[in-house]
């Protein structure tokens, strides 16, 4: 559908430089990522669709263009003015690309359509403030439209596809084995507007602890739900506070004592902590996740050695945990 709009754009511009008797210079604002065009390859790219030259004549036409990325596309939002200040039209395009370098040429092509159109209406003191773009470019789906709601863009089926991520990452936690635990973990997210919920499964090992004449070791296997508001998303960063609820298997094994002992018990927590996404390339981000975790129960691990109780470890009533790593989004 984007291909034949911009088709018909392309059209739409030759007829106007095939009719037009006077063209009337424009200036840009442009405002954009350091990634996407920048305001000079804009304009260029624009005269080139339109036919023109750069000229030294005063503008009358004032084009003010903002780029913002979505995730999974990026939005173009340009408004058209003469040089009174008098409204000629607006139009919020929505691109679906990776890379915001990609919009030069449709983004182009359709404020060089806006520009022509709106010299078709000049002088613009005689049209109405409200006076919106002629829509060349609507769909055949919905005449009598003078042009399409600001909201229309994002509607449709592909608005129901929630970006996702899965991610890898290397572990390292207090409080929930004997000493520092280390491990890793592999998370899958799904963001719905500003929510992201997710599901996580990691594994940890402690190293091992010496009691009395032998040696402890523990290891933990969980998974859990993740569900969080983003509060921050910029080019370069992403900050989501999560909470989480956990649950799994803590295993103790201990060797070196006139019997071996093994124990397992099941494990639950619920955390709270934040999730900071630190993009590089198209669609891979660092990921960082600190957060603190509260047991729901407390667990003590003893063995016996000549009629002694011996306590190997006791889960602390406060867990900390610090997981970094690689995501890919899709």
């Amino acid at each position: 559908m984007r291909g034949v709009t911009l088709a018909r754009a392309a059209g739409f511009i030759l007829f106007m430089r095939a009719t037009s008797a006077r063209a009337a210079p424009f200036e840009l604002e442009w405002s954009a990522p350091p990634e996407c065009p920048t305001r000079e390859r804009m304009m260029a790219a624009s005269r080139e669709a339109l036919g023109e030259v750069e000229s030294a004549a005063a503008p009358e036409l004032f084009v003010h263009g903002v780029v913002t990325d979505e995730h999974d596309a990026v939005v173009v939002h340009l408004r058209v003015a003469d040089a009174a200040g008098v409204d000629l039209g607006e139009r919020r395009v929505r691109l679906e690309v990776r890379r915001c370098a990609a919009i030069e040429e449709p983004a182009a092509l359709i404020l060089a359509m806006m520009i022509a159109v709106a010299r078709t209406r000049e002088p613009a003191h005689e049209l109405p403030r409200s006076a919106p773009i002629a829509p060349p470019v609507v769909p055949a789906s919905s005449p009598g439209r003078d042009r399409p709601e600001p909201a229309s863009p994002t509607r449709g089926p592909r608005t129901a596809r929630a970006p996702m991520t899965v991610g890898a990452s290397a572990v390292a936690s207090v409080g929930a084995l004997p000493n520092v635990g280390l491990g890793g973990a592999v998370r899958w997210t799904a963001s719905l507007a500003r929510v992201l919920l997710g599901l996580e499964g990691s594994f940890e090992t402690s190293l091992p602890r010496r009691a009395a004449s032998g040696e402890t070791t523990f290891r933990l296997f969980d998974v859990g739900a993740l569900a969080g508001v983003r509060i921050v998303r910029a080019q370069r960063f992403e900050l989501v506070p999560l909470l989480e609820v956990r649950g799994g298997v803590l295993t103790g094994h201990a060797s070196g004592f006139p019997s071996t002992y093994d124990a397992a018990r099941l494990v639950g927590v619920v955390a709270a902590g934040a999730l900071a996404r630190i993009p590089f390339g198209s669609a891979f981000a660092v990921e960082l996740l600190p957060d603190v975790r509260v047991p729901f129960a407390h667990d003590t691990f003893a063995v016996r050695e000549g009629g002694k109780l011996i306590r190997v470890h006791s889960t602390a009533s406060v867990e900390g945990r610090l997981s970094i790593g690689v995501g890919w989004s899709f």
